[in-house]
């Protein structure tokens, strides 16, 4: 979509393009000129044609009412592969929109008032708006411009039934403790569409590669985690079906309620002769404490009490063992942030060092040039007015310094980032240790409680999982288990899951 609105008093020329940025060319005299800025907007994804247009005309007008000045809308749908490369899919590719305007407002004047008597109304290009001279000046304005855009993106979104909150706000200005991705630039785009990898690239390409990592690496977390919550909603209804049996109202049978929490029947717990009820028990998606119940020995009606307390040391070694997991993931994502960020700091120190140089060499030619020219520089000193040349070189003096004291501040700034960053990692490894204590001390307790539920418990353990446990076992007599043929070739191999970083 491409259009062009105007004030309302404007003449017909102003929602020409062709018409109306020749006149602001005329408008324009200095050879430092401005001509117009681009206020490039994103459009939710999920908004079709229609909707993402309305979004850009809206914004338009009103920035029209806000500068008085005509305004150029150009919607472009994305690129079908992102500036590192990859091909977008379907659901990601979306819209962006360029709002192109003058830096002058349009002033429309009454000929009939001034007393020309031509009858006809003139238009011009009145004085450049000052918020438009510098950064500095424009924050506010944009400011609103952002603001105003995170509205009608919110409203153009439940327009579309897609409930999303916007906010234009940073997530430093939110309280939010995350960090943003970072941006190539214009530079590094155009070199990576091109072919040639960049170190913004590479940077943004760990951070890709580790949260596509991270999503498949707690993906199988999760699945555990919501068959564990289904297997305590039934543990739970199968507690009140029991409760119900026992008041004379039966209405489960207790078969299914064993089976309704991935519980295998005492009589068939590690049977030779119904070995597809113990593979059924040993799915993927079964938690540990299933699997563990489908190879462990029958226990005898005396043994009750210790095999509900086998049952509370496997449910702690099932959750230790998921918390060290998660937390080693974010290990390795803290560790990740605490190495970029030292290397940043790193960078910033170098380039506190080249400043510096730079003020040193600034200061080592203002100074020879005074010696060069001691009688100009007492000639200048006499008429209270120093050479133009010894003034430029003190004005790079000057400069250097600026640009050695923004640079201290940076290096002060990554010094802290470092400092928090490897704060986190320490407590994230605190917390792995804790973890870890946790998970020894409730498989020494099983191996105390008896030798045979140990190898039970180690079959159906990951090789990852295994390696947490082996060194807490190592004191402990494992028997073998006694599982049919098919099972055994059922547990031979278990590939590895996915982890980030190994």
């Amino acid at each position: 979509m491409a259009m062009t609105v105007a004030p309302d008093d404007a003449p017909e020329w102003a929602t020409d393009p062709g018409q109306l940025w020749n006149a602001v060319e005329l408008a324009e005299k200095r050879k430092d000129s401005q001509v117009a800025r681009d206020y490039r907007i994103p459009v939710p994804l999920g908004l079709d044609d229609q909707r993402a247009g309305r979004l850009a005309e809206k914004l338009a007008r009103f920035i029209m009412s806000e500068l008085g000045t005509p305004v150029s809308v150009g919607l472009h749908r994305d690129a079908d592969a992102d500036a590192l490369g990859q091909v977008k899919p379907p659901e990601k590719q979306g819209y962006h929109a360029h709002l192109y305007f003058p830096s002058r407002p349009l002033v429309v004047s009454s000929p009939e008032v001034e007393g020309t008597g031509t009858g006809m109304a003139t238009a011009t290009f009145g004085a450049r708006h000052p918020m438009l001279a510098s950064k500095a000046l424009g924050r506010g304005m944009v400011e609103t411009f952002n603001r105003v855009w995170a509205e009608l993106s919110t409203e153009a979104a439940a327009d579309a039934g897609i409930h999303a909150q916007y906010d234009h706000r940073s997530y430093e200005r939110m309280g939010l403790d995350l960090a943003p991705q970072p941006t190539l630039g214009a530079g590094a785009v155009a070199l990576e569409r091109k072919g040639f990898w960049t170190r913004k690239g590479d940077a943004v390409r760990d951070i890709v590669v580790a949260s596509k990592a991270y999503e498949l690496a707690h993906a199988e977390v999760v699945a555990v985690q919501q068959a564990a919550a289904v297997a305590d909603v039934a543990r739970e209804r199968s507690a009140g079906d029991k409760t119900e049996a026992e008041a004379g109202h039966p209405s489960v049978p207790d078969t299914e309620r064993g089976l309704a929490h991935h519980e295998v029947p005492a009589s068939s717990r590690a049977s030779t002769d119904q070995p597809d009820l113990v593979l059924s028990a040993l799915a993927p998606d079964t938690p540990l404490l299933g699997r563990f119940q489908a190879l462990a020995p029958r226990p005898s009606p005396e043994d009750g009490a210790r095999w509900a307390q086998v049952l509370r040391l496997v449910r702690v070694i099932q959750r230790a063992l998921l918390v060290i997991r998660e937390l080693t993931d974010r290990l390795v994502d803290a560790e990740g942030r605490a190495r970029r960020a030292k290397a940043a700091e790193l960078e910033a120190r170098y380039e506190l060092d080249q400043a510096r140089r730079h003020r040193a060499a600034a200061t080592a030619r203002a100074d020879n040039w005074a010696k060069a020219h001691p009688f100009r520089m007492r000639a200048g000193k006499l008429v209270g007015r120093r050479p133009a040349a010894w003034r430029d070189l003190s004005h790079d003096i000057r400069f250097h310094q600026k640009g050695v004291q923004a640079t201290k501040d940076i290096v002060a700034k990554q010094a802290f980032e470092v400092t928090a960053r490897q704060g986190k990692v320490g407590a994230i490894k605190n917390r792995v240790t804790t973890a870890r204590g946790r998970l020894r001390t409730a498989a020494a307790g099983l191996g105390q409680l008896g030798p045979d539920y140990l190898p039970p418990l180690l079959a159906v353990l990951s090789p990852e999982q295994r390696i947490e446990l082996e060194p807490t076992l190592a004191g402990f007599d494992l028997p073998t288990v006694p599982v049919a043929v098919r099972l055994d070739e059922q547990l031979a191999y278990r590939p590895p899951l996915p982890r980030l970083g190994r």
